[in-house]
């Protein structure tokens, strides 16, 4: 995510998403978007082993 390029209001929705991911996938908030992308990531490479 680019902020300073994006209009306010999908700057707002995309934070917005990042708190509802957080809640859905940890109790804690995520301190980078690498460290929630690279959690998101390990999540499907457990989902998807074996198949």
């Amino acid at each position: 995510m680019r902020p300073l390029y994006m209009p306010a209001p999908l700057l707002k929705t995309h934070q917005n998403l990042d708190r509802a991911v957080d809640r859905c996938y940890r109790g804690a908030k995520f301190n980078t978007e690498r460290e929630r992308v690279e959690y998101l990531f390990g999540l499907y490479e457990e989902l998807t082993a074996g198949d």
